[in-house]
Formats: structure tokens, C-alpha cells, sequence
């Protein structure tokens, strides 16, 4: 099969929210930009019927894989939005679509506290630096807020309500939670107008209505329309390499089967890499392991993180059998609990019993980043590992059950039903630590004009919330250094 070849002054694989960010900010420097996308692009269409449900699953749902840990129907095979890599402890999930990550479930926005903030990072990034302009900045591109008074009053967020009562009478901190939806667009759903998603837990392989602000109807499409930037969807980067001051990176192109039509190569000036931490952290170790990167920093593949820990109460009045959703509140239990600080998130569950009450929740606790990867020269590919049973991981989910006990104390008949650590991770981070394989500023160490803007920079954790607002923040920090070099040559 030909090789095609290409040539661009900057070049960015992945095109979630740090890659939409650096595409954005390099177009606005005049910097001419293709940016790779192993997915497809995902428009939402009149029918309401762009994406698979959990209702029913189907092959858009999982990544070329006829199995996905989201459900136990076998699926055709497809590019669908969600990779799943079996790992040693845990099953991890990667979003795979013009978008990426943002394309998919709940857009949740949550800043750490100052002091989870530096547990997560030390000394590497500034707290006060961050605060004030970062994730500003990040709340401001990605466009946030809370969910309205009028669509929390509404049937379809009972439980909500329910849940807020219930922290009111345990005494356990609460506020709204910033989403990236539109509200407009829920509203309509309210009234019949669009496909019910968001308001029906919808939204775990992405959101038929629209209400989603994904990046690629908002910061990606912004900078396409300056002319600058070219996004290619259904572009698997294989292989990149130096290539005098820049680098030369191979991909395939895909046909709607997943199947390869036609292979590139391109040759950069400057490479970003915003694959995310499954996606960059495999480029990097495969291209250590054939010999083209052979001066990485050891610690590539090292310090991830993985703080999920998944609830459910049960035992209440009925309250809704899919809980509404998206998530409207941020309980945070970081103060008077005694085993680690504990932020929970209400979670819509869609086969939620119908006959009684239920509140899932999705917890999160700091823990340290235990996790790492490795390269697997018999699959070629990168094998994760996280210590579901060491001591420091199992706390987490203690620190959790302590916040679940006061919330059943303070709710008569009320129950846990399950409290068990993450084993499917979609909130994974790590693997090419800020800081250490990479400098303060992203630039991979060892190498000319070689970069890392995304989830890989964080060091296993951001701060026992969420982490694409920090993602966000720290690829909007990053980019502001890199754009300079890119755009003077």
C-alpha cells in the first residue's frame, strides 16, 4: 500500500479538550495546524440517534472491540467512542471521537481545594498561578455553570433534590456543580422538544440531544473556522520519530469498519501530543521500545492514577428510576472525614430499580499514584497495572463508605448497596509526568519540539475531583508556552 506524505508546521494527535485548546491558540497565532483524530467525527443528528444508549448498546459504543466493560452485550464491531485496555487491576476506558473525552457522559467541572491541589502536584505547578488565570481560563474556553433552578425543580431531578436533603440532615457539605451542557438544549428535552439524554442518564456514550458542549461544536470548530487548523477524523497515529528538528509521524486512515484504506506520513516541525493518558503514553513507550525515542525519561509510563470509587444507596422513597442527570451536586466531604478527604458526585443509573428509591454516586479520595505502564513487545501495545488491593487504594473506598455511613444515619431506612473501588476507570491519569518527563512547560525531555499537553501530565491525580477542568487548566498553561516557540519558527 502507498505511503502519502505530508508536511505541517505543527501537528496534534488527539483532539479532546487539550488538543482543542492547542489547535485553538495555535490558529489564533497564525500557526498552520492538522490535527489527527483516530475517531470519527460524531454529529448530532435530527433523529436523536447518533449515539448507542444504555439501552441499547450497539458497536458506536465500544472502539473497534466487540466488548466493552460498559455492557455484557457483544457489540459489532465499529470506531466507536470508548477504547477499553484490560489491565492488571483495572479495566481502563478512553474515548476515542473528534472531541474526545468531552463528547461523552457528564462535563464535570470541579476545581480542587488548595490543599488537594498541592497533594496532587507538589511543587511542580503553582497553585496561586493556576487559580487565577488557569482555570478561569479553562471554565471560560470550555463554557461551564451550574445546572438552572427551574430544570433542578423539575420531576426529572428528584433525586437530586433528595440527595441534597439528605447532606443538609448529615450536616456534610454540598454545592452545585459547574457542567459543560446547555441548558437550553435540556430544557428542550424537558419539553419533549429533543431526544430525552441528559434528563433520562443518557449520556455514558454521548448525548443524542445535543445538549453536550463537546469541543468539537465549540473550541475545535472555532478554530477550524480560522482556516488554519485541519482536523482528519478516523487517523491512527502508529509510529512517530525524529526527524531532523521536527518529527516524522506515521498513521492509517480508516474506512468506517475500522478497516486501513490508505497510510500517511507527515513530517512536523513541531509535534504535540494530546492523545490523552492512554493514547500519549502508548505513542511514547512504543516508540521508546522500537528505538525511535530512545532517550525518554524513565519515568514515562510512571505515576498514574486512578481515584474512582463507585456507590449506591438504596432503600428510599421513589425518586425517579433513571435519577435524572446529568450530576447537579458536588458533596465535599474534605474536612470532618477520618479517613481522606471524599468528593461524591450524583450519578445518573439508568436500570435503577423503578419500585424504590436509589442514589448512585461516582467518589472520589486522594490516592497516591501507585499505578503504572508497560510495554508489551508480544502485543505492541501497553499493559496497565493498578494495585486495586494495596492498603493506600483500598483507604479510598473506606473513606467513602465512612461519608455513606452518615448520609444512611441521617436517612432512616436508607442503605449502601455497593462500595467498591473503581475496576472500570475512565478518570485515569498519568504517565508522562509534568515535571519529570517532560520540563515544567510540557516539552518532552530528550527532544526537540516534542511535546505533551493532555491528561498525561497530571501525576496520578487531580486533587480527588474530576479531572477535565484541571486537564483543561494545565493544557491551557502549557499551550501558553509552547504557542511562542511554535509560531516563531
Amino acid at each position: 500500500m502507498q505511503t502519502h506524505q505530508h508536511r505541517t508546521d505543527a501537528l496534534i494527535v488527539g483532539s479532546g479538550y487539550a488538543g482543542s485548546i492547542a489547535a485553538l491558540r495555535l490558529a489564533e497565532a497564525g500557526v498552520t495546524t492538522i490535527v489527527l483524530e483516530r475517531g470519527r467525527r460524531w454529529r448530532v443528528r435530527p433523529d436523536g440517534d447518533t449515539f448507542a444508549t444504555q439501552h441499547r448498546p450497539d458497536g458506536r459504543a465500544s472502539w473497534l472491540s466487540p466488548y466493552s466493560p460498559l455492557t455484557d452485550k457483544t457489540l459489532d464491531i465499529y470506531p466507536g467512542v470508548l477504547e477499553s485496555l484490560a489491565g492488571e487491576g483495572l479495566t481502563m476506558i478512553a474515548a476515542a471521537g473528534v472531541g474526545g473525552a468531552s463528547l461523552l457522559s457528564n462535563g464535570t467541572m470541579v476545581e480542587p481545594s488548595p490543599e488537594l491541589f498541592r497533594r496532587a502536584f507538589g511543587d511542580v505547578l503553582d497553585h496561586a498561578e493556576m487559580h487565577d488565570v488557569w482555570y478561569p481560563q479553562a471554565r471560560e474556553l470550555i463554557g461551564c455553570s451550574p445546572i438552572p433552578k427551574d430544570v433542578l425543580e423539575s420531576d426529572f431531578y428528584r433525586s437530586s433534590r433528595d440527595f441534597m436533603d439528605q447532606l443538609e440532615r448529615a450536616g456534610i457539605p454540598y454545592e452545585p456543580v459547574d457542567l459543560a451542557v446547555d441548558w437550553d438544549v435540556v430544557r428542550e428535552e424537558m419539553a419533549g422538544r429533543r431526544v430525552a439524554s441528559h434528563i433520562a442518564g443518557l449520556n455514558v456514550f454521548g448525548v443524542n440531544s445535543g445538549a453536550q458542549r463537546s469541543v468539537d461544536v465549540t473550541l475545535l470548530a472555532r478554530a477550524e473556522a480560522s482556516g488554519r487548523v485541519e482536523v482528519r477524523p478516523l487517523s491512527r497515529v502508529t509510529a512517530i520519530r525524529p526527524h531532523g528538528d521536527g518529527h516524522l509521524v506515521a498513521y492509517d486512515e480508516l474506512d468506517e469498519r475500522g478497516e486501513v484504506v490508505a497510510r500517511h506520513e507527515i513530517r512536523a516541525a513541531h509535534l504535540v501530543l494530546a492523545a490523552g493518558t492512554l493514547g500519549t503514553t502508548r505513542l511514547l513507550l512504543r516508540a521508546r521500545a522500537a528505538g525511535h525515542l530512545p532517550d525518554l525519561d524513565d519515568s514515562v509510563g510512571s505515576r498514574v492514577g486512578n481515584s474512582e470509587v463507585i456507590t449506591a444507596r438504596t432503600g428510599m422513597a421513589p425518586n425517579n428510576p433513571a435519577q435524572g442527570g446529568p450530576c447537579s451536586v458536588l458533596v465535599k466531604d474534605w474536612q470532618d472525614n477520618p479517613y481522606a478527604p471524599v468528593t461524591l458526585l450524583n450519578f445518573p443509573w439508568v436500570d435503577a430499580p423503578a419500585d424504590e428509591g436509589w442514589i448512585t454516586t461516582i467518589g472520589a479520595s486522594p490516592t497516591d499514584p501507585l499505578g503504572s505502564f508497560r510495554y508489551d513487545a508480544d502485543a505492541d501495545d501497553v499493559v496497565l497495572n493498578w494495585p486495586v488491593e494495596d492498603p493506600r487504594v483500598v483507604r479510598a473506598a473506606r473513606a467513602v463508605q465512612d461519608t455513606l455511613d452518615r448520609l444512611n444515619a441521617a436517612t432512616p431506612g436508607s442503605r449502601t448497596a455497593f462500595n467498591r473501588i473503581g475496576t472500570t476507570g475512565g478518570n485515569v491519569v498519568g504517565g508522562v509526568p509534568l515535571g519529570l518527563a517532560t520540563d515544567g512547560d510540557g516539552r518532552v525531555r530528550g527532544y526537540r519540539n516534542l511535546y505533551v499537553v493532555d491528561s498525561s501530565l497530571l501525576h496520578g491525580s487531580s486533587g480527588a475531583v474530576p479531572p477535565a477542568l484541571t486537564v483543561a487548566a494545565v493544557a491551557a498553561r502549557v499551550v501558553s508556552r509552547l504557542v511562542p516557540a511554535v509560531a516563531g519558527g
